[in-house]
C-alpha cells in the first residue's frame, strides 16, 4: 500500500494543496500526518478541512497541543509563541477538541507515528545519530515516522551502522530487512535550505520510501502571513527554506 507522508504544514494551505494535487500523491491510498497542522501560518482550518476530507490519520504536534490546551506557550520560542497568539483566532472548535484528545503516538501497518520521537512524542527532536540510536533501541515494527525537525530525510540502521540519507526528489530508497526512521519534512515551513514543500510516499508492501519536493506560491502565502501580522523573520524563512 502506498501512503502519503506529511508533516508540519503549519497553516500553509498553498503548500498543502500543491502537494495533494501531485500525481504521485494522488495515487496514495492513505495519508499519514505527523503533526503541527497549526501554528505560524494563517489557514489552519483550511488545512484541517483538506486532510479531514481525505480521512488522514493525524498525530498532534506541539503547536497542535497548544491549541488543544495540552501545552503551554512557555515551551515555545518567543517567535513561535507570538505566532500562536496571532493564529489563535483562526483555529476552530473541532480541531481544538480533536487535538485535546488525540493520542501522541499511533501505529499503522507496522509503523509508529509520532511528531517528535519515541522518547517524547510531542517535543523531542531526532537530529543526529545519537538521537536516532535511542529511538532505534525502542522501535518495534518496521519503522518510525516523525516530523518536528523540519528537515527531510531518514536514518537507516544497517548492519550496526546508522546512516543519515537525503535522497534527491523522486529517488526510491529500499529498506527491506532494515530499520528506518523517516521524516517527510515540513510541508509548510521547510528549514533544510530548500523552500519547496517536502513530502514522501511510503510503500508499505515493497518497503520503499520516496521523497519529493513541490513548488508552490510562496508569495501568496507570505501575503496572507503579512495580513495577520507575521514578522519579517518568518516571511524570510519561508522564502529561503531556513
Amino acid at each position: 500500500m502506498k501512503v502519503l507522508l506529511l508533516s508540519d504544514v503549519h497553516g500553509n494551505s498553498e503548500a498543502l494543496e500543491a502537494v495533494l494535487v501531485e500525481p504521485e500523491a494522488r495515487e496514495c491510498r492513505e495519508i499519514w500526518f505527523l503533526g503541527d497542522l497549526a501554528g505560524y501560518g494563517p489557514e489552519p482550518e483550511i488545512c484541517y478541512s483538506m486532510l479531514k476530507k481525505r480521512k488522514a490519520l493525524i498525530v498532534p504536534g506541539n503547536h497542535d497541543l497548544y491549541f488543544g490546551g495540552r501545552m503551554s506557550s512557555d515551551f515555545f520560542s518567543a517567535e513561535a509563541a507570538r505566532a500562536l497568539i496571532l493564529t489563535n483566532p483562526r483555529v476552530g472548535k473541532e480541531f481544538r477538541e480533536v487535538m485535546k484528545h488525540s493520542p501522541l503516538k499511533k501505529r499503522r501497518k507496522g509503523y509508529t507515528l509520532v511528531h517528535g520521537s519515541l522518547i517524547n512524542p510531542s517535543s523531542d527532536y531526532i537530529l543526529n545519530a545519537d538521537d536516532a540510536l535511542q529511538n532505534f533501541r525502542l522501535l518495534k515494527g518496521h519503522g518510525l515516522l516523525y516530523g518536528h525537525t523540519h528537515r527531510q530525510g531518514c536514518f537507516l540502521y544497517d548492519r550496526g551502522e546508522i546512516l543519515w540519507l537525503r535522497p534527491s526528489s523522486g529517488e526510491v530508497l529500499s529498506f527491506r530487512g532494515k530499520k528506518i526512521l523517516i521524516n517527510p519534512g515540513s510541508a509548510g515551513q521547510p528549514r533544510d535550505g530548500d523552500p519547496r514543500a517536502p513530502w514522501a510516499v511510503l510503500d508499505t508492501r515493497a518497503k520503499q520510501i520516496t521523497f519529493y519536493r513541490s513548488e508552490y506560491d510562496v508569495a501568496a502565502y507570505q501575503r496572507k502571513m503579512q495580513e495577520i501580522g507575521a514578522s519579517d523573520f518568518l516571511l524570510s524563512r519561508v522564502e529561503k527554506g531556513l
